[in-house]
């Protein structure tokens, strides 16, 4: 039995995952498709910004040489991107990279549309593109909306394929850009490194600190397949399965609040469910627990968990309309999307949606005895509503895992409504109910969908549901569940309040009789 009380209460969830979206590179969001799947996002559970690469890329074309060697600045491409976030609700988490050819001091590039990666190679022509454009966000969209966007210098620099420079040269490429943005205006705010697998966070902050660089904020990522790429088969990790992602997030915490600017925010701008269970099947490209019912338990456990852990969680990416490879055409196709190609919700879509309802305080999330390992809880109270969220959160590499078998107990007093009949609607994540990815895989994964096949996946893209009438006499609610691995379940209480009867009980018994006579006429000829 799991308790749920209203004393102790907690503050609300902070819930920073919702302070950031994540989507491919700046051009894509000239797509209608990509813009409409981020919309879908915003109204079924609204994020406060976006990130991406690319937003000085080529086929932006933010900057030119003339053939006297000047360079000239142009903004068209950029402003659509950003005019388009700005009016679905998002603000821009600007990612000041890749380097554009007419600055750039080498050819290297990553990714199917070919990002520069070098170093500049005059590094005033990179300070003073960084300044130019600052400048023109602030002139366009105004200081007041300006200075609540992040500036956030280059993409993982830590990774050779991502910055061909070192890092000495990374933190030169930082203090220009940290120092132009600041010569716009002192309150925009500025930070990095943007690393790969939380490094580089003491370099970047003792650097900063002992030469003065304006350092707002840190930022950094983390995927769960990290594990096997520090720790090779997991040998010598020093975390038991499950146990990686939570651990380095706690540790960059830590690392931060050691250091000479021990109360730097902390971003996580790229996280993601991508998981394996050796050495071997680490895949950035074909990685499965995308697409896969694994992604809602580790979305909704590590995001209640984490709570406290970071200013921003944000997840890359939104779509599979998404172009480090060819954009996709298969409906699933282990893509980093929460949403794929066609729009079809994926199962950390459904556990985002979820993790939407928990508002309020916390109530006191106390079991019997001790829950089974991988398994867990929160509830929230909103108004007259009590809100909890289940899950089941079991690694790949562990197997044999049972059902998760329990009840819930919810005590109707000091601040839980009395009431005598309640309605328990639970909305459970699994698969074929909120998984589609399952049944896809099932219908021996059709390449070019029917509408039938469209609308029967869609169908099985939605949690499934159920609704039952609780008796609250005794003072206490019982509500009896089971979780199969991987599944995530919300529970939602709520008291029956008034009780729905015929329109015609609003009429006298005549009047009634009368309408009825009238609406009943036979036909004149």
């Amino acid at each position: 039995m799991i308790n749920l009380s209203p004393k102790p209460s907690f503050p609300p969830l902070r819930r920073p995952w919702k302070n950031g979206i994540a989507v491919g590179r700046a051009f894509d969001l000239t797509r209608a498709d990509l813009l409409e799947h981020l919309g879908w996002l915003q109204r079924e559970i609204g994020f406060r910004s976006c990130r991406f690469h690319g937003v000085f890329h080529d086929d932006t074309a933010v900057v030119r040489r003339r053939q006297d060697g000047s360079l000239v600045y142009q903004w068209h491409h950029v402003d659509k991107v950003y005019d388009a976030l700005l009016a679905l609700g998002l603000k821009p988490f600007v990612e000041l990279n890749p380097m554009p050819a007419a600055l750039a001091s080498g050819t290297q590039t990553m990714f199917h549309y070919a990002m520069n990666v070098t170093p500049p190679r005059d590094w005033n022509e990179w300070h003073n593109l960084v300044h130019a454009f600052a400048l023109h966000c602030v002139e366009r969209y105004g200081l007041t909306e300006v200075r609540q966007w992040h500036f956030e210098v280059w993409n993982e620099p830590n990774l050779s394929c991502f910055w061909s420079g070192t890092a000495e040269e990374y933190f030169q490429l930082y203090a220009h850009a940290a120092r132009a943005v600041k010569s716009v205006d002192e309150q925009l705010r500025v930070g990095g490194p943007a690393s790969s697998k939380a490094h580089w966070l003491a370099d970047l902050i003792g650097y900063c600190h002992a030469n003065r660089v304006p350092l707002d904020f840190i930022s950094t990522h983390l995927y769960p397949q990290d594990e096997f790429v520090e720790y090779a088969d997991r040998a010598g990790s020093p975390h038991a399965p499950g146990a990686f992602f939570a651990a380095v997030v706690r540790e960059a915490k830590r690392t931060v609040a050691q250091s000479p600017m021990p109360h730097l925010p902390i971003h996580w701008t790229e996280w993601n469910t991508q998981i394996a269970t050796s050495a071997a099947d680490v895949t950035w490209g074909e990685n499965r627990y995308v697409d896969s019912l694994h992604g809602a338990s580790f979305v909704a456990r590590h995001m209640v968990e984490l709570d406290d852990a970071a200013e921003t969680f944000t997840f890359w990416v939104a779509s599979d309309i998404f172009e480090e490879g060819p954009i996709p055409n298969a409906p699933f196709s282990h893509t980093y999307g929460m949403l794929t190609i066609h729009g079809i919700p994926k199962a950390t879509a459904n556990a985002f949606r979820l993790l939407e309802r928990l508002r309020g305080p916390r109530l006191g999330f106390e079991p019997d005895s001790p829950l089974p390992e991988f398994c867990g809880g929160v509830a929230t109270l909103e108004g007259d509503s009590v809100h909890v969220l289940l899950w089941h959160d079991v690694p790949p590499e562990v197997r044999g895992a049972k059902d998760w078998r329990d009840s819930l107990k919810l005590v109707l007093t000091d601040g839980v409504p009395a009431q005598k009949t309640w309605i328990g609607t639970t909305s459970r994540i699994g698969v074929g109910a909120g998984s589609a990815f399952e049944s896809w895989e099932a219908m021996g994964k059709p390449l070019n969908l029917s509408a039938t096949q469209m609308a029967y996946l869609r169908r099985a893209s939605e949690p499934a549901m159920q609704a039952t009438v609780l008796d609250g006499q005794s003072g206490a609610l019982s509500l009896p569940f089971t979780l199969a691995p991987n599944e995530v379940m919300h529970i939602e209480f709520r008291p029956r309040g008034a009780v729905a009867v015929s329109r015609s009980s609003e009429l006298a018994p005549d009047e009634t009789a009368k309408v009825e006579a009238q609406l009943g006429e036979k036909s004149r000829d």
